[in-house]
Formats: C-alpha cells, structure tokens, sequence
C-alpha cells in the first residue's frame, strides 16, 4: 500500500521525527531515501500544504514547551516552572483532549469589590496618552477611574447539555357553546339551533341576543355583521377559577391576567380556546364566562409575561399571533427581538421587512432592520439604513448616538474597513451620550450606558485592527474605561452580569484584533466566571445557549490573540473547550455566512490537530464532518478572496477519510477542493504550484483504487503545476 504523504520533504521529516506520520511505508523506506521515478508515476505519500501542516507544529512546539515547563496549563507563569534539567526528568505526558482543558483550570484571583475605583479612592496617574498619530483618539476626560479586577472562582464549568430547546406547540381547540362558535356560526344558524332571543342593546352600543338557561342566569350574544362575534355567560353565583377551569376542561391551558388600571386583576384569559372568565376584582371568584374568536392580544400579552422564563412559549404565541393578525405591529417587533437575540437570522429578517412594511416611521424597526443586515455581512445595505435614520431632523440625541454606534461597527464588518472612520463613529456616539448618562429617566440613563459602553469597546478594536502608532500604551486604556462603565454602572444580579459579558466579549475582541495591548488571560477568567454565575441565574434553555454562544465566541477571540502572539500551549484542549461553547450554543441558530465559515475553521483546527498529532484520523473525521456542511457553498469564502484556501482545507481533510477507508468521501471532497483551488488560480488567488499537492494527492488514491489511468493523469497533471511559474503577489 502506498504511503500517505502528510507534507513536503522538510514537513515530512518533521513529521516522522515527532512520531506522528500517517502510515508506514509498505518496506519501510522513507519518501526521501526512495529510487527516482518517472514523472508521471504517481507519489507514495500523501501531502499537505504547509499552511495546514504548520498548525500542528506550532502546536507542537507548544506542547514541548508546556511538558518541559513541568506540564502547567496555559497561559501559566513561566517563572514559577520548575528547572528545565528536573522538569525533562520527570514531566508527565501531556494532557489527553477533554471538555475541560487548559482554561477550565485556570486559578482564581484576589475578589475585588463591586464600587468603581473612584468611590474607593483609587486614580488613574494620567489620562490616556495623546496619540502619536493624529488620527488616534483621545478618551473622554469624564470617565478616568480604573477598577480593580473582578473576581472569578477556582474552577469554571463546561458547558453542561440541557433539555434541548424545541419549538413549542400550542394546542389550538376554540371553544363553542352549545354548538355555537364566536367568528363563524351566522345569525340564522343561530336562531335555528336555540331558537328567537331577545334583543338587548349595551351603555357602549354594543347589540346582540340573549336567552335565559338554565342553569346560568342568562346567555348574552353579539352579533358583527350577521356572525356571533361573542358569546357572554353570566353565571348565577360566584365559582371560584379553578372549579370552573376544572369543569369547562382548561386547566392544560397557561392563562394570562387582565388587569384594570389600578393593576387589579379582573380575568383570565385562556387564548388557546378564547375563554375569558370574568372574576369579582381582586378576587379568584369567576361570575361570569366569556367565549371570542382567537385574539392575537391575548396571545402577545401571554409572551410577555413568559419572555424571561421560557423563550419557546413566548416565541409561539407571537408567531401564532403574528398568523391570526398579520397586521399586529407590536406581535411582529417582540417577535424580532427573540429571534436576533437567538441568531435566527433569515427569519429575523422577514419579520424585520414585514413590520418596515406594516410601520415605515418607526426609528427602532430601522435600526433593528440594521443590525439584523449587518449579522448577516450585509453591511452595504444596514449602513444605507443606518444613514437614513441618522439623516432624519427630529430624532432624539440618545437615537443619534446609537445610529452613530452602529455605524462604526457596520465600518468594522466591512469588506474593506476604514478603521479611522470607525473610531470617528464612535467617537460621535461617545460625545452624545455623555450627556444622557445623568438623565433623570432609568431608560435613557441604561440605554445610554450601553451605546457607551459599545462605542469604547469598539474603538479598543478598531485600533486593534488598524495601524496606529503605540497601540499597546492606547488600546489598554480604552478598555479600561469599558471596564469603568460597567463598575460605574451600580447595576446587580443579572443586569450586572450581563454588562460583564459584554465587557469581556469586548475585550477578548481587541485582543484577537492585535497581538499587542490586551492580556486575554484576566478576560478568559472573567468570560468563564460570568458564564456561570449567568447559567445559576438564567433556566430559561433558549437563553442559556445565548450565553454559550456568546462565551464561545469571547474564548475563539481568546484562541486567536494566543495565536496571534505565537502561543499554542494547550491549542487542542482549549480550542474543544471552545467548540463545546459553540456548538452548545448554536443548538437553535441560523449561522450566518461568517460564522459557518469562523465556526468550520475552529473545527477543522480541532480535527487537523488529531490527525497530525495523535495520528488519530477516527477522531479527526468526526469533527471533519461537521466542517463540511458549514463550509461546502459557503459564498463568505469567495468574498474574502479565500476559495484556495478553502479548497487546500478539503484536500487535506480527505487524507483522514481516506484512512478511516471512506474513500469515497475523499474523493469527493479532493475534486471538490481541487476546483476550489483551480478557481483561486484562475482569479491569481492561489499559486497555481499549490495544486500539485492536491493533484498528487488524487494520484495516490486512483492507484490505491486500481485506477492506473487516472493515477497518470493526475501525476502528470502535479508534474506540470509543480513546475509552473505562477506567483501571486
């Protein structure tokens, strides 16, 4: 059998130097030291490109390092390790992949307390230094105070499987009297059945027809264009609720109160069978039974008092209600909410269209509208939008300073970022709102806070990702005051905790942004802690994976700023931690473009570690297969000008297939990365000489497969790209 070639000659010894090649050769006689062939017979091993070949020997290195550091988790002290000469002699193997890797241990540190700095009486010696360069900006002079660093606990939890969050369905049984049905059985229909009644006009115009039967005190009908449009009950004596719910079959059935405006409860009502029992205010003694058409009220003001406790109920009864009255404004706008708070983009944009359609003044549908664009890369459109509320000559400064925010992240999403605009957008929404962050209303002060703090932490990235000069003295220092807002902010419980999310996302941000400024370590701490005390706090399932999304996305932000400073002690063992978060968090999103892509490249990270360094390509296939899905059309590739690269990631995925006897997988996934690749070529992407890898590599399996002919075909064809003199600059 012939040999699988992991990489070129230099990776190759590599390779086997490190005791992780793929397969044995059949006589075992390395590829270097094997008699000359011609050019067209096809090649013993199997190769890499060396951008893939090289994750795995930074991590490598990385877990050398870490084993002759005494084995401590990442991201320890350096200096607390024990003498190299002890540490050769005693270090244990390193640590097998786990859920809990690296991060999960990290130790805790000192507790500080939850004043800002300023009431304690610590100072910042200066104000941020004024930037080199005349573009960088200068921080509000108002907020100068520096916190101490939150506390975290001795270990942090992965993330624990929950019920899985289904959709849930309503039961939807409309309740009938008699025969009669509120909405449908006509006036003559009526008369028919129960016979002629009596007419009866209300003090509010209201007509209909009554009949006194037994055993209730009199039966109230009123009549909309010739079809019962009502049906009232009126019993004789008080009964209390829950006999009646119990009689009439209702006690499956979540309710919802009817409060007068005193805030007294005068009802409840049952909107799966429109029954609303009137009770004696205050009280739970019903006098009286009211039978209607499904109302879609009834539905949306049910959602709102479960919009915090279980995210599918709610979510059921504005979609129900959202069915039974299209035109409900206030259904449709709670329903956007839910669904970008849960990352269900494409149905967050219909419904985002539907209420711009329905409402084409409303300012916050605007901006929802927006970001629901942004999320899905959409960034051309969301700014247009952004644009046209911004231009509007009534809007409100705290409207103004978020259509600002918006526009500085929507520059950071851009295809071609211009990162001093970015910082001017933020800049303007920091100034605006300064002002609001003393306003006597609770709303417009938190609301305030929140485009600050966004603005900050946005700025913090945008100099991450641009050129400035000493972004390591300047980026620190905006976070800092990020961090001072949330200390400000005399917020607790759960709204403090979710300001710390925030804060932290942001942070991780702008240390994966720039290699140079942020520490991620202190922020991995606080992301992990401030998961779970949320997770303690939150049961609702829908809202938990929102926080796993969103821990998962700050520890991918933590793994790149390690990659970015060349760290990749512990890769394999943090990054599944990572993918654990992700994938726990994903469970009910609609992932756009970006994130398939951003998500794929972790899990492919995964799989290429198991199969490079543990030779375990088993592993490696099942994290390979959900790579494949998130990554096959995905046009973001294209976009960004990375077709080869996504091409070079599915020939080097088919190596492990084609050890685990998939063959025809990898095949298939080969010529799939070989027209990606041979695309990338013709658009001067890709160096055409990257095809012969792929090329070679089809080679190989035609001939393991018998298929001389197309053996020959694909060699000559590596032949020729390797000798081919495309450069692309």
């Amino acid at each position: 059998m012939a040999i699988l070639r992991s990489v070129s000659a230099l990776g190759s010894r590599f390779l086997i130097a490190c005791a992780v090649a793929i397969a044995p050769s059949v006589n075992g006689v390395a590829a270097d030291n094997a008699p000359a062939k011609k050019p067209a017979a096809p090649p013993k091993l199997m190769r890499l490109p060396s951008w893939i070949e090289s994750i795995s020997e930074r991590a490598a290195k990385a877990k050398k390092a870490d084993v002759i550091a005494d084995a401590k988790p990442l991201f320890t002290d350096p200096a607390a390790a024990a003498p190299v000469e002890k540490a050769e002699a005693t270090a244990p193997e390193g640590p097998a992949a786990t859920l809990t890797g690296g991060w999960a241990e990290l130790p805790a540190t000192p507790k500080a307390s939850e004043k800002p700095a300023a009431e304690q009486g610590a100072k910042d010696s200066s104000e941020p230094e004024q930037p080199v360069s005349p573009t960088e900006p200068a921080p509000p002079k108002e907020i100068a105070a520096l916190p101490q660093e939150a506390a975290v606990s001795e270990q942090v939890a992965a993330p624990v499987p929950a019920a899985p969050t289904e959709s849930a369905m309503l039961s939807i049984d409309p309740a009938s009297f008699r025969g009669v049905y509120p909405g449908k059985t006509t006036r003559d229909e009526l008369e028919t059945g129960w016979g002629p009644g009596e007419t009866f006009t209300r003090e509010d115009g209201t007509a209909g027809l009554y009949w006194n039967v037994e055993p209730f005190e009199r039966v109230e009908v009123v009549i909309d264009d010739g079809v019962v449009g009502s049906i009232r009950i009126k019993l004789v004596e008080p009964v209390p609720v829950k006999q009646l719910a119990e009689q009439l079959e209702l006690t499956d059935v979540r309710t919802v109160s009817i409060l007068d405006e005193k805030g007294i409860s005068v009802g409840e009502v049952f909107p799966e069978r429109g029954v609303v029992i009137s009770v004696k205010p205050g009280t739970q003694s019903a006098v009286a039974l009211l039978l209607e058409p499904l109302d879609a009220e009834a539905f949306v003001l049910r959602s709102e008092g479960e919009l915090e406790e279980n995210t599918a109920l709610a979510q059921a009864d504005l979609q129900y209600a959202v069915q039974i009255d299209p035109a409900h404004v206030r259904a449709q706008r709670m329903l956007l909410v839910l669904l970008t708070d849960q990352g269900r983009w494409q149905e967050a944009l219909a419904v985002a269209e539907s209420v711009a359609q329905l409402d084409q003044t409303d300012i916050w549908t605007q901006l929802k509208h927006a970001s629901v664009l942004l999320a899905l890369g959409r960034t051309d459109e969301a700014r247009a939008k952004v644009d046209a509320v911004k231009a509007k000559s009534d809007i409100a400064p705290l409207v103004t300073a978020q259509a600002s925010r918006m526009l500085g992240r929507i520059e950071l999403a851009s295809s071609t970022p211009d990162y001093q605009t970015a910082v001017k957008h933020f800049e303007e929404a920091i100034r605006t709102t300064a002002p609001l962050l003393t306003s006597d209303s609770s709303s417009i002060k938190n609301a305030a806070r929140d485009v600050m703090l966004d603005a900050h932490l946005g700025t913090a990235l945008a100099i991450a990702k641009g050129t400035w000069q000493q972004k390591g003295r300047v980026i620190p220092k905006w976070v800092a005051r990020s961090e001072t807002l949330v200390g400000e902010s005399k917020l607790e419980g759960l709204e403090r905790d979710q300001l710390e999310m925030h804060l932290c996302r942001g942070a991780l941000a702008a240390a994966a942004g720039s290699g140079e400024g942020v520490e991620s370590l202190p922020w991995v701490k606080r992301l992990l802690e401030v998961r779970d005390r949320l997770g303690e706090q939150i049961k609702d399932p829908a809202r938990r994976q929102q926080i796993d999304w969103e821990t998962g996305r700050g520890l991918a932000d933590a793994l790149a700023a390690s990659l970015a400073r060349g760290d990749s002690s512990d890769m394999l063992e943090n990054a599944t931690l990572t993918a654990a978060y992700l994938e726990r968090g994903a469970q009910q999103r609609q992932l756009s473009d970006a994130e398939r892509r951003d998500v794929g490249e972790l899990l492919f990270r995964i799989g290429i570690l198991h199969s490079l360094q543990k030779g375990d390509h088993a592993t490696a296939v099942t994290w390979f297969d959900k790579v494949v899905p998130l990554w096959d059309g995905n046009p973001a590739f294209r976009e960004a000008g990375a077709a080869g690269q996504l091409g070079e990631s599915f020939v080097s995925m088919a190596i492990s297939y084609w050890q685990v006897n998939r063959r025809e997988d990898a095949l298939a996934i080969s010529r799939k990365g070989v027209d990606l690749m041979v695309e990338a070529v013709d658009r001067k992407e890709l160096d055409e000489r990257a095809l012969a890898v792929a090329y070679g590599n089809l080679s190989t399996m035609h001939a393991e497969e018998g298929d001389d002919e197309q053996s020959k075909n694909y060699a000559e064809m590596a032949t020729r790209a390797e000798a081919s003199g495309t450069i692309v600059k």
